[in-house]
């Protein structure tokens, strides 16, 4: 029965991501989309906005603040995907985020990503790795080593694409996930530095950037 339980959840769970990654910016949740955020529950106090969840723990709320996990039940291991949308004073959405746990990491979502309205992700000089994918960011957490994606609204609709590009079988899966490749393998990608591809293209980046803040101050 869990097994079952936890196909069918994998099939809403997907249709999450999709819907999360078809949500604009910028306006209310359009009607065709409305039917997978019935269920939002919003707690404004705590300024994280509203959330919806899907997971094969039953019974329990997977995301639970310092949650305990219960041992393995299934032959896969207990995951959650997780969508917080986080709204204005007039209802337009004003940030999104998807996230997809399998518990490995406990204080981090396995793979967290956010989309939001914000300068930085198409200037290098502040964020070293949108040089080359302008109002898109991947890397890894510093303290967990969790997979963290930030996309613009503004950015190509190929990189939206590439960043929501995620695989949730592993999931579902006696084996699971062994990276966090196997759940976002474009992102995964992306997150690692390979400096005998790109070192002189950060060089060329950061040479610029030195002349940047060089200029201000002589101003």
């Amino acid at each position: 029965m869990l097994s079952l339980y936890g196909l069918l959840q994998l099939r809403r769970a997907r249709r999450l991501v999709k819907t999360v990654e078809e949500l604009p910016i910028g306006a209310p949740i359009p009607k065709p989309l409305e039917g997978e955020f019935h269920n939002l529950s919003c707690v404004p106090d705590w300024g994280v906005g509203c959330h919806t969840a899907v997971s094969n723990l039953p019974f329990v709320n997977f995301f639970a603040v310092g949650r305990r996990l219960p041992p393995r039940l299934a032959p896969a291991s207990w995951w959650g995907v997780i969508a917080r949308i986080v709204f204005d004073a007039n209802g337009n959405v004003l940030w999104k985020q998807l996230g997809i746990d399998d518990g490995q990491y406990h204080q981090d979502l396995s793979v967290s990503i956010l989309v939001r309205k914000d300068a930085s992700l198409f200037d290098p000089c502040e964020n070293w790795s949108v040089a080359k994918h302008p109002g898109y960011s991947s890397s890894r957490a510093m303290r967990t080593g969790a997979l963290v994606v930030e996309i613009s609204p503004d950015t190509n609709r190929d990189l939206v694409h590439r960043a929501f590009d995620v695989r949730l079988e592993c999931l579902n899966s006696i084996r699971g996930c062994t990276t966090l490749g196997d759940i976002a393998p474009a992102a995964w990608q992306d997150s690692h530095y390979h400096p005998e591809n790109e070192e002189q293209f950060y060089q060329q980046w950061s040479d610029r950037c030195r002349e940047r803040r060089s200029g201000h101050r002589d101003k």
